[in-house]
C-alpha cells in the first residue's frame, strides 16, 4: 500500500497564512500538519509516501527531508496547482498502481481514524462522520443501502443518510485503472477547475464503495483561519486526550 498525500494546493480562502506557508506546514501543538501525517503513517507500517506538490513546493520538502523516518518519498509537481485540486490527482494518476490511500494534506486527525480506514473489510472506502453540520463547505459523502453513492459539496442524491468525508480514500488495485480513465477523461474535456472529489463521485456511480464511520474520534479540515483556532484549542486535546486513555 502507497500514499499519495495532496499537497500542492494555494489555500486561498485563508490567505493571510498560505501567502507564507502551505496549509499543510500550519502548526498545531508542537508539529505541523505535515510531521503529524509522516508520524501516523509511520505507526501504520506504510513505507511509500507521493506527495503532489505545487505552492511553496521546497518548504514541504524541506520538512519531509527533516522528518524523514525511512520512506520511500517520491514528489511529482502539479505545475498547475492554481486550478482545481482535480489536477494533482491527474498529475499522480500513473501511481495509481496499488493498493492506494489518497489523503487531503490538509487535515488534523486521530491516527485511529486511518488505521480504521486502513484495517476496513471495504477494499474501496471512505471515512465519513456522521455528526456534522451541512454548511455547503463540507464535501459529504451521500449513502445508500450502506454504501457510497454520491460525493459532493453542491448537490443532494438520494440517500438513506450523509455525512462528511474526512478527505481521504482507499482504493483498491484492482480499481485503479478505473480512476486512471476517469481522470484522463476529465483533463481531455477541460475539465480541470473543479475538485478531485469530482472524479472519486464519477468511479462510485458505476462501482459503489463503502465508508467507514469515524464515531467520536476528533477530527478537523482546516479550510479557514477560524479552523486553526479550533484545531489548536478543540481538536487537539481532544486527540491528545484519547491517547492518554
Amino acid at each position: 500500500m502507497k500514499v499519495i498525500m495532496l499537497a500542492a494546493g494555494v489555500g486561498k480562502r485563508m490567505s493571510a497564512v498560505t501567502d507564507k506557508i502551505p496549509k499543510c506546514l500550519i502548526k498545531i501543538g508542537e508539529k505541523t500538519l505535515l510531521e503529524r501525517h509522516l508520524e501516523t503513517i509511520s505507526l501504520l507500517g506504510i513505507e511509500d509516501i507521493v506527495f503532489v506538490v505545487g505552492h511553496f513546493k521546497e518548504k514541504i520538502k524541506e520538512t519531509v527531508e527533516r522528518s524523514n523516518n525511512g520512506f520511500n518519498i517520491k514528489y511529482i509537481e502539479n505545475e498547475q496547482y492554481t486550478k482545481g485540486s482535480i489536477l494533482s490527482l491527474w498529475y499522480a494518476r500513473n501511481e495509481l498502481n496499488d493498493d492506494v490511500l489518497i489523503m487531503d494534506a490538509d487535515v488534523l486527525y486521530h491516527e485511529k481514524l486511518l488505521r480504521k480506514l486502513v484495517k476496513s473489510k471495504h477494499n474501496n472506502c471512505f471515512l465519513l462522520d456522521p455528526n456534522c453540520e451541512d454548511t455547503g463547505e463540507e464535501m459529504m459523502l451521500f449513502i445508500k443501502e450502506k454504501k457510497v453513492v454520491g460525493i459532493s459539496k453542491v448537490h443532494s442524491y438520494d440517500c438513506d443518510f450523509k455525512g462528511e468525508g474526512v478527505g481521504f480514500f482507499k482504493l483498491a488495485a484492482n480499481d485503479c485503472h478505473k480512476l486512471r480513465t476517469i481522470l484522463e477523461e476529465f483533463e481531455q474535456a477541460g475539465k480541470v477547475n473543479v475538485e478531485y472529489e469530482d472524479t472519486l463521485h464519477e468511479l462510485i456511480s458505476q462501482h459503489p464503495a463503502g465508508f467507514e464511520s469515524v464515531n467520536d474520534l476528533p477530527w478537523i479540515e482546516i479550510d479557514f483561519e477560524e479552523d486553526i483556532e479550533r484545531a489548536r484549542r478543540e481538536i487537539l486535546p481532544k486527540i491528545e486526550n484519547v491517547i492518554r486513555n
